[in-house]
């Protein structure tokens, strides 16, 4: 087969003589040059713009709120193991519905939940008496101390003056949720923490602390709410039966409920225990201001370019 060779006087009139491979790209590339050219004619306007957006990002960055974090380390409660016994009865309680577990204390996502619920966060709102608080208080940084917003909460007649009226229960709920973080559990150590965000680093710290004690107070509620229905429940149908197998089942159930109660009556730190508690923190952890003041210096500047390339755009139409 003969080789044919590309010869531009076998092209049309009026056609490229380059193959469409070999078309020159001069005219699709950018000229550095003149791009240059157009940002140093506008210099002012994009050192105006970027040096606007600068000053008002430190503005916004020192007029923001700061926050502090209160953090306490947790650790699961040790809990006596019901072992060989307890397996063997495992089948029976089963079929009855009675738990015969160590009372609950080791249920460290049973726990989380409820320290997530909106139940108790409501509960815990409403006995702390937070509700004031977290919707009308500021942190007076001089004086160190809260104070009440009298345009949201008149403190002499106990009124709420907010455009809605007092807040509602799911607002104090996604409030308190909001300033509430929560780590863990650790998969090697089941550690948790428990975090709170607020501009009061003193109500910051005893929130914290009172949270997880009224949490290990709910779990050992409820546990032994249970253990004493279980109990009750096991009593009956031994006064039932008169089979020696299942009276000697019964006994060991009732003894195993006995014992959640029993230790859910000495021990406080009843499902987590404190291994680092929170203290009043000395040092903000938001807002980050040298952050914020870098990012709106940059998008001001990002700003300036688009809008000289907007301009000369539109000056070339």
């Amino acid at each position: 087969m003969d080789q044919q060779t590309f010869d531009p006087r076998d092209m049309p009139p009026g056609a490229s003589s380059y193959p469409h491979s070999q078309q020159p790209y001069a005219d699709d590339e950018i000229d550095l040059r003149e791009l240059f050219g157009v940002l140093w004619a506008e210099k002012w306007l994009i050192v105006g713009i970027t040096t606007a957006a600068a000053i008002l990002s430190v503005i916004v960055a020192l007029l923001m709120t700061e926050i502090y974090r209160a953090e306490i380390t947790l650790a699961p409660a040790e809990t006596q193991q019901n072992d060989g016994m307890m397996s063997q009865l495992g089948g029976a309680a089963a079929l009855l519905g009675v738990n015969v577990g160590a009372g609950g204390g080791d249920n460290v996502s049973t726990a989380l939940a409820i320290l997530q619920s909106r139940q108790f966060i409501g509960r815990f709102i409403d006995q702390n008496k937070l509700l004031v608080p977290l919707f009308a208080t500021s942190w007076d940084k001089r004086n160190q101390q809260s104070e009440i917003d009298e345009k949201a909460f008149n403190s002499a007649t106990n009124e709420w003056l907010l455009k809605k009226g007092m807040p509602t229960s799911h607002d104090a709920y996604r409030e308190f949720y909001d300033i509430m973080s929560v780590t863990g559990p650790n998969r090697d150590t089941g550690i948790v923490s428990v975090a709170i965000d607020w501009h009061n680093p003193q109500e910051a710290a005893e929130w914290t602390n009172t949270l997880i004690a009224a949490l290990n107070q709910e779990v050992r509620a409820r546990d032994v709410r249970e253990a004493n229905s279980a109990i009750a429940y096991l009593r009956r149908q031994l006064e039932q039966t008169q089979l020696v197998d299942m009276q000697r089942v019964f006994y060991q159930l009732i003894e195993s409920q006995t014992r959640i109660t029993m230790l859910a009556d000495v021990r406080d730190e009843y499902v987590f225990r404190v291994i680092d508690p929170a203290v009043v923190p000395d040092r903000k952890s938001a807002p980050r201001r040298a952050l914020i003041a870098i990012i709106g210096t940059m998008v001001g500047g990002m700003l300036a370019l688009m809008i000289v390339f907007i301009r000369r755009m539109l000056q070339g139409s």
